[in-house]
């Protein structure tokens, strides 16, 4: 189709730009052959000028050679060219008594005694005709419209002609450089057509033009995605299974003793233990989700977020526990009444900050308390938040960030995938997660830093 339309536009193109110079080229020639017909008569104009006026009765004829008359249609000779048959000239005193002709033009004047061009008609033929005064004689020069016409055409068909030979040269080769050029783009359709449904590996072709390498590039860029997208679900689901083996094992245990149970005591202890199993599995259930679902965008929303809304947001998420293990929050910002403006996702900033906190109230002792800081200084934001918690040792503190890595001997019950979760969201927006003791040495200190437009 699209050589089709290519060679179709070129037809247009060209088959117009031949017509307009074809048409244009012949009014060239026609306005030359005035010009040179105009130029005869002024020339013969002065010759006559120079001879005194006759009175003979009979007009002067001026013959061709003889050859002349039988030389070739096209060819020149040592007398002339046989078109000069087809040009004449006549000189008339004022009367219009014709004083002196070409032997090529009638005995009766061309046209009548007016300067100037016009066209006449002469025993059935056109003649271009250029009238001229000078002095007591008019002097007419005439030129056969039909030879007129015939040099015309072959003068503009000499100047389009390279245009027209052209055109099928020109179209035989637009035809094999888009075959050559659109060759990759079948072969890609070829490679498409011929791939097994579960393979997401690059494409690859013999030769890639610059107008099909864009489209390669984003066809594997969308592979790779999917197979990105593959890769996460296939490690969900077997982190999934292996993640919850033990809890669910656990649960069937603690069913089976309540089945069994000798007593409503053992029963009620047992019942009781299966609920704290379900709370953890549910939590894991949740945080796993959350990675997945933090993971599966790389470009956050682009939309203005107050992170103060965020923490608030949080705060009130995590204020429950918190309350419940008798811990003291303290939430501190710097700028007082910023609203800590930055592009990105709400849902993903609150999910961060609502991860902190939770962090920070399970591995915090009872009692104890957590200071929250979010201060922007020099263009970013940092949010902070400090437990007095065992801290993490130093040796470990990238890997805390692997998910379902937990601090071996680390007291509560965590997933493991908080700290990742967090890394994952702040990594989308541009910021970056350090770790570091608390105050005074004691606990930990989990800082995240974001590029802020306040």
């Amino acid at each position: 189709m699209l050589l089709v339309g290519s060679i179709a536009v070129l037809l247009a193109v060209l088959g117009a730009a031949a017509w307009i110079g074809y048409d244009g080229s012949e009014d060239e020639a026609d306005e030359l052959f005035d010009a040179r017909l105009a130029t005869s008569a002024r020339v013969l104009a002065a010759l006559v000028a120079t001879q005194p006026a006759g009175d003979a009765a009979a007009p002067l004829v001026v013959s061709f050679p003889a050859p002349l008359e039988a030389a070739p249609h096209d060819e020149a000779g040592p007398l002339g060219h046989h078109y000069e048959t087809k040009i004449a000239f006549q000189v008339l005193d004022p009367g219009g008594r014709l004083l002196m002709r070409s032997a090529s033009a009638p005995e009766a004047a061309y046209a009548p005694l007016a300067a100037g061009f016009s066209t006449q008609r002469h025993a059935g033929r056109d003649w271009r005709v250029f009238s001229l005064r000078s002095g007591e004689r008019w002097v007419q020069a005439a030129e056969r419209d039909d030879v007129r016409g015939e040099l015309s055409g072959k003068l503009a068909l000499a100047a389009v002609a390279p245009l027209i030979v052209g055109i099928p040269l020109l179209l035989v080769l637009l035809g094999l450089l888009v075959r050559y050029g659109l060759a990759p783009l079948a072969e890609l359709a070829r490679r498409i057509e011929g791939r097994r449904p579960d393979s997401l590996a690059p494409i690859q072709l013999a030769r890639t033009t610059a107008e099909i390498a864009p489209v390669v590039q984003a066809l594997n860029g969308l592979l790779g995605r999917v197979q990105s997208a593959l890769e996460r679900e296939r490690r969900f689901t077997a982190d999934a299974a292996h993640e919850l083996r033990t809890p669910l094992a656990a649960l069937k245990i603690h069913a089976q003793n309540a089945a069994r149970a000798a007593s409503d005591a053992e029963r009620r202890a047992s019942l009781e233990r299966m609920l704290g199993g379900l709370e953890r599995s549910t939590r894991l259930v949740e945080q796993m989700l959350s990675l997945s679902r933090a993971a599966a965008a790389r470009a956050p929303a682009a939309e203005p977020v107050s992170l103060r809304q965020v923490l608030e947001d949080a705060v009130e998420d995590a204020l429950p526990e918190i309350r419940e293990r008798g811990i003291k929050l303290n939430v501190l910002t710097d700028p007082p009444v910023a609203d800590f403006t930055l592009p990105g996702d709400r849902d993903k900033l609150t999910c961060l900050a609502r991860n902190l906190l939770d962090n920070a109230a399970r591995y915090s002792p009872r009692g104890s308390s957590i200071r929250v800081e979010l201060v922007s200084r020099d263009g970013v934001t940092t949010l902070a938040v400090c437990d007095q918690g065992a801290g993490i040792p130093r040796e470990l503190r990238e890997r805390v960030f692997e998910s379902y890595f937990r601090i071996p001997g680390a007291a509560g019950s965590g997933s493991g995938l908080g700290l990742a979760i967090v890394r994952e969201i702040a990594l989308q927006h541009g910021g970056s997660v350090e770790i570091a003791d608390g105050d005074g040495g004691r606990g930990t200190r989990v800082s995240v830093i974001l590029p802020c437009d306040r």
